[in-house]
């Protein structure tokens, strides 16, 4: 993982992003995921477990056993709806993303420049330091992110609910400083970045789920 030069704030993890990285799925799942964050991207709207299997092909007895099999990487509504799938949502959080005029939310704070860097749009973040209550602003060109925002990214996954244990703690900061504090106080393992060092790794990352014929990461 590509880092500043005097990035790391690690303790024990030498690498922030093995764990997610390892959370591979197979060709009907990344199908599943595929299709579903395309229809939440493109209608910013629940999607019907129906509407799911007609765009993926599948009946609907699958797609239900493919987000059941995905706990901790989905989000669904009390009726099974779809809400939320490859770190995108319709539920707001405290990361946002514009893209023309469709606002959506992410999980993470890796989610949402993974997304951005892999569609290749022009959008942007904003999102708020946890430690400062500072907004963080974020500008992206054609997939690519702009200024000097920083990130935490906390070590691993640990192959439990991604979204509840690793997510929270995956956050942008104004400051380089801000973040190390934050990561301090909690006595968490993972690195500090840029940003703008992290980007073309995060869009790699989810170059799979917006394209669903690319290689798996």
């Amino acid at each position: 993982m590509s880092k500043s030069a005097d990035a790391p704030l690690a303790t024990g993890d030498n690498d922030a992003l093995a764990g997610i990285r390892s959370l591979s799925v197979n060709e009907e799942a990344a199908r599943v995921r595929s299709a579903g964050f395309r229809l939440l991207l493109e209608t910013g709207s629940r999607v019907e477990p129906a509407d799911l299997a007609d765009a993926v092909g599948i009946d609907v007895a699958r797609v239900r056993q493919a987000i059941a099999k995905a706990t901790g990487r989905v989000e669904t509504d009390g009726d099974g709806r779809l809400l939320g799938i490859a770190g995108l949502t319709i539920t707001p959080t405290s990361h946002e993303i514009t893209i023309g005029d469709r606002r959506r939310w992410t999980w993470c704070a890796l989610d949402a420049v993974g997304i951005l860097g892999a569609l290749e749009s022009t959008g942007t973040i904003r999102s708020t330091d946890p430690r400062t209550g500072e907004e963080v602003r974020i500008e992206f060109v054609c997939g690519r992110a702009e200024g000097d925002a920083t990130m935490f990214l906390l070590g691993g996954s640990g192959g439990g609910n991604v979204r509840q244990n690793w997510c929270p703690n995956v956050n942008f900061f104004a400051t380089r400083e801000s973040a190390q504090a934050w990561v301090a106080d909690r006595d968490l393992n993972g690195d500090v970045v840029a940003v703008a060092d992290i980007a073309d790794e995060a869009a790699t990352m989810w170059r799979p789920v917006v394209d669903p014929s690319s290689d798996q990461p």
